[in-house]
Parts: C-alpha cells; sequence; structure tokens
C-alpha cells in the first residue's frame, strides 16, 4: 500500500510540474497588454499550424491559431474525434496532450458558446504514434498476497516464484519458476501448463536455453553438493502431437555450481558457466568433456546471453553489477576474454549514461530486440533498462526508487517489484517480463 501510494503521490507531482511548464510554454493566459485574451465571435478562428505533428498519447501539443480566446471552458480540442486535455490558451496558443488511441486524423479546436460557437479544422492529419505501455498478462494473488503454482487459463493460473523467461520458434513461453520447476504458456490458447517439477537431481535450475532449431532444451542447475551432481540437462521437442515437449529431461553435464549458459545461434555451440570459481566452458560433443575459454568475476551468479547475429554475447554480472561484452572467433568456435562493457564491477547503483559511468543493481536475464539493443532487468531498482551496442544504459521502463504493481505508461506509470526475467517477440516486438515478486507475467506492448 506504501509503494502504491508513493506512486501516486509522485504522479500528482508531475502532473504539476507539466501544469506549470504548460502555462510557461504557451506563453501566459494573458495578452500583451496583460489582459485575458477575449474570443470575438465576430472574427474568424484559425488554425496556422500544431506541433509536434506527429506522436504518441500522452505527448505534449501546442496548436497556433487566432482567435482561440483563454477560456478553458469554451474551448474543445479533437484529435481524429478524441477529446485533447487542455492545459492553457493565449488566444493565439493552445497548450494540451495529445489523447490517448487517437488514431491518425484532422485536428479541430472549437471555440465559444451556443450560437456563437465557432469550430476550425486542421489542413493538415495529425499522424499518431501507438506508445509502448506495460500490462499485466496472467496471475494474481489471494487478499493476503499469497500465491501458488496453478495451471490453467490466463484467468486461473498462478505463479509462485517467476525467474527466467525464453520463447521458443513457435511463439510459446517457457518459464522456471525459481526452485519449483518449468512451466510453458501458450500465447494463443491463453493456457499455462506444468512439464515437471524440482527433483531427482534438478533442484535449483536457474536459466534455459535453446539451440538453434529449438528442437532441444539446455536447463542449467546450480547444485554445490557433488561434483557428480547434474550441472547441464537438455530435453527435447516431442514428435507425438499427444505429449508435451520439454517434459522430462536427460543429464548432459556433471559438475558443481552452473547457474548459467546459452546456444551460439550460428554452430550451435553449448557454452555455460560455474558461477564459484568465475570459469566458462565449450561442450565437446564428440568428446562429452568440457573446455575452459575464459575466467570473470568468480564468486558471484553470472549470466551468458548470445547476441542473435552471433558475433558476440554479454555476461551479465549479477552481484557485480556490471555487463561484460565477449566477442565470438569464428576460427575457433570460441568466445575471448570479455571487456567490461557498462557498469562498475562490484559498485551498485543507479545512473544512465555511458558505460562504466551507468549503474545496476543485481542486473538479471535480458534479451536483444533485432536491432541488438539489449534489454535487462535491474532487479533491485525494479527497472527494465536499455543498453545499446555502444555501451549507452538508458532507462526504458519503471521508475527509479519506485516499486509497485502498476500497468501504464512505460516510465510515468509503470511499476514492477523485482523484475527477474525477460524475453522479447520479435514477430510481435513485445516484451514478455517475469515480475518475480509481484508473482505475475507482464507485458510491454503497443497501446
Amino acid at each position: 500500500m506504501e509503494a502504491h501510494l508513493n506512486v501516486k503521490c509522485k504522479q500528482w507531482y508531475l502532473l504539476v510540474l507539466l501544469l506549470i511548464l504548460g502555462v510557461v510554454g504557451c506563453k501566459d493566459d494573458k495578452d500583451d497588454s496583460g489582459t485575458s485574451a477575449i474570443y470575438d465571435p465576430s472574427q474568424p478562428v484559425t488554425i496556422t499550424s500544431f506541433t509536434p505533428e506527429s506522436g504518441a498519447g500522452g505527448a505534449q501539443f501546442l496548436i497556433y491559431g487566432n482567435n482561440f480566446g483563454s477560456n478553458l471552458r469554451n474551448i474543445k480540442v479533437t484529435v481524429n474525434d478524441k477529446e485533447a486535455v487542455l492545459i492553457s490558451s493565449n488566444g493565439t496558443c493552445i497548450y494540451c496532450f495529445v489523447p490517448r488511441k487517437a488514431g491518425v486524423g484532422k485536428v479541430k479546436v472549437s471555440v465559444g458558446t451556443g450560437n456563437n460557437t465557432q469550430e476550425v479544422v486542421s489542413e493538415k492529419n495529425f499522424e499518431y504514434i501507438p506508445s509502448l505501455v506495460v500490462k499485466t498478462l496472467i496471475g494474481h494473488v489471494d487478499i493476503d498476497g499469497n500465491s501458488t503454482i496453478k495451471d490453467g487459463n490466463f484467468e486461473d493460473a498462478q505463479f509462485q516464484d517467476p525467474y527466467w523467461l525464453e520463447m521458443d520458434n513457435e511463439g510459446i513461453l517457457y518459464l522456471l519458476e525459481d526452485y519449483q520447476g518449468l512451466r510453458k504458456i501458450d500465447l494463443i490458447n491463453e493456457q499455462v501448463t506444468t512439464l515437471w517439477r524440482t527433483g531427482s537431481g534438478v533442484d535449483h535450475p536457474r536459466s534455459i536455453a535453446f539451440n538453434s532449431d529449438h528442437s532441444k532444451l539446455y536447463i542449467f542447475n546450480d547444485q554445490d553438493s557433488s561434483d557428480e551432481g547434474v550441472s547441464v540437462a537438455v530435453s527435447e521437442r516431442s514428435n507425438d502431437p499427444k505429449k508435451e515437449s520439454f517434459s522430462s529431461w536427460n543429464t548432459l553435464v556433471r559438475m558443481k555450481s552452473c547457474c548459467g549458459g546459452d546456444v551460439h545461434p550460428e554452430t550451435n555451440g553449448l557454452f555455460f558457466n560455474r558461477w564459484n570459481g568465475g570459469e566458462y566452458y565449450k561442450w565437446n560433443f564428440q568428446t562429452n568433456d568440457k573446455e575452459q575459454i575464459f575466467r570473470v568475476d568468480n564468486g558471484f551468479n553470472s549470466a551468458m546471453i548470445i547476441a542473435p547475429s552471433g558475433n558476440f554475447a554479454y555476461i551479465v554480472s549479477m552481484g557485480h553489477h556490471c555487463i561484460y561484452r565477449t566477442n565470438f572467433d569464428y576460427a575457433t568456435g570460441k568466445f575471448m576474454q570479455p571487456y567490461l562493457l557498462c557498469g562498475s564491477k562490484s559498485s551498485s547503483g543507479y545512473t544512465d549514461g555511458p558505460g562504466t559511468t551507468a549503474r545496476f543493481n543485481e542486473p538479471q536475464q535480458g534479451c536483444f530486440d533485432e536491432n541488438e539493443n539489449f534489454y535487462v532487468c535491474d532487479q533491485n531498482n525494479n527497472l527494465i533498462r536499455k543498453v545499446e551496442p555502444n555501451g549507452q544504459v538508458t532507462t526504458f521502463a519503471g521508475r527509479y526508487q519506485e516499486w509497485g504493481l502498476a500497468d501504464g505508461d512505460l516510465r510515468l506509470e509503470a511499476r514492477f517489484n523485482r523484475p527477474h526475467g525477460i524475453a522479447y517477440n520479435q514477430n510481435t516486438s513485445e516484451f514478455y517480463i517475469a515480475d518475480k515478486n509481484n508473482k505475475r507475467i507482464r507485458i510491454i506492448t503497443k497501446e
């Protein structure tokens, strides 16, 4: 409750600030003589221009013309017949916000009352650009805030600790629940199914990754009990339509302390780590043995996420609050020694900016879009951050120091509670978020 109140208070503060800026930006509600601008019904109302000529819902919008007056009670603005929220007018400039879901259409200004009303329509269309918003896709809790592992349709399904997400080439999401097991999220039929629960050696799966044709799913399991324990398991897609794919697994690699890995999209090479020593390995399928390729940041969990091109990968060092880049050598089929791309080793915080000036607080799973921008769950900052290929870091969704559960505009309204997993659908340009402490799957999509 406290978090929600905090969000609401800051939203009101932002609205008041925008109101002040609106009055200043459109000069003043008075003309140069210091008196209010009066609408004259004997003179025409005109629109000379508006800016911007395209934009998203909620964007600041200025309409220039003549004889608007300054009495907002007598002014109405619509964009493609969707009414805009007015902020101020000085007679020659109306300041308002682009209405949500306006679409493409004319700008209309109506001024006056009764028989003295005039309406004017712009010559140009306003080009509406749908904005990205956060929505809650699946999950709910009881009145005490509790949830459990429950299968079913999207209205009934529940999650306990949604942790890591991967999407296959058929548009199906696969979710690891922390210490719980693997679940399938069928977005078309809106069904959630538990494929297997933890146990029999796979007790703490930390991440999953598909091979290049998505016929195999690798499971990276964190266990410290024995060098003979299951570290990497493999599950296969079923050719039997009556049997669920990836509903069982077989042991591939035995060792301690594996928490992450990935598969190269071109060579199908399998790479994985051992977090307590910081080693990364490549698996040799011919000899059934591993080969160490580099070391980075021992003692803390990390995850390797390979770019769609296969030319490089990022190593997200969770406990060290930073992200490394490692380039792929096609001649050897191995990744080279990583270098620090962004964040500062062992220095947590929150800062947007280039490279090592940026700060994270326990970054977790990340994913790439088609332009190889990287989106990573900044867990303890309750944010989704964007990392451009040059290392520039910005905040993509959420608001620093404000946690909670709220849908809406990416930055102004949306709130998360320790987001941990993220996946991207290139076909729809949508993101899916495993919002761990909210026990929900969220979606970032066009409004």
